[in-house]
């Protein structure tokens, strides 16, 4: 299988990355609000798969050239989805299971520190719900950020890093804006355990 990989799935798959990764470079030239709504979107699509690590790479690439709007999208758009599962394990608590409310508490914190993989186990039972909500509340997140100014020069840090950032205020009004969409979406569209 890794062989079947490296020599024959690999080359495409790093082309169609490479291609992904400049065009979401190539919006930069564009409206700022765009690229963080883009960047945001692909960080609420797979939670640290591809999709979100080709997104993360391209605002890091920005970034290193002194673009530091796309680096705000990144972490903001990657702290959405865990925030706003948890505002939905709250709104909706009929709709979630006991131990899916205990996970979602548990990515709060994981949420807060960017890191997005807490809601993974939100995604795979549920990706048709759970994804669309995902990236709505990143997107809608990343463009806030971005559109308004948000600038970070470190690449990670979750809320650590929002005193280091350019218009701090504006990061917590994108975050908590983000989470609250996904959270929301997520409580309305959710099956109730039974219907299941």
């Amino acid at each position: 299988c890794g062989m079947l990989f490296l020599c024959v799935i690999a080359q495409p798959l790093a082309y169609v990355m490479t291609a992904f990764q400049d065009w979401i470079k190539s919006l930069n030239g564009g409206s700022k609000a765009v690229i963080g709504a883009v960047i945001g979107a692909c960080m609420g699509f797979d939670m640290g798969g591809p999709i979100n690590k080709t997104a993360s790479m391209a605002a890091n690439g920005l970034g290193a050239d002194g673009v530091y709007g796309p680096m705000s999208a990144k972490i903001i758009g990657g702290m959405t989805p865990p925030c706003g599962v948890f505002i939905a394990s709250l709104l909706a608590k009929n709709k979630f299971s006991q131990a899916e409310r205990d996970t979602a508490i548990t990515a709060f914190p994981m949420g807060l520190c960017f890191i997005t993989e807490g809601v993974l186990p939100f995604a795979a039972a549920d990706p048709l719900r759970f994804i669309p909500a995902s990236m709505i509340g990143s997107a809608i997140a990343g463009a806030i950020a971005v559109g308004m100014g948000v600038e970070s020069v470190a690449g990670h840090g979750g809320i650590f890093v929002f005193p280091m950032m350019a218009n701090p205020l504006w990061a917590v009004v994108a975050l908590v804006v983000g989470s609250v969409v996904t959270g929301v979406i997520y409580a309305i569209i959710k099956k109730k355990p039974a219907e299941e």
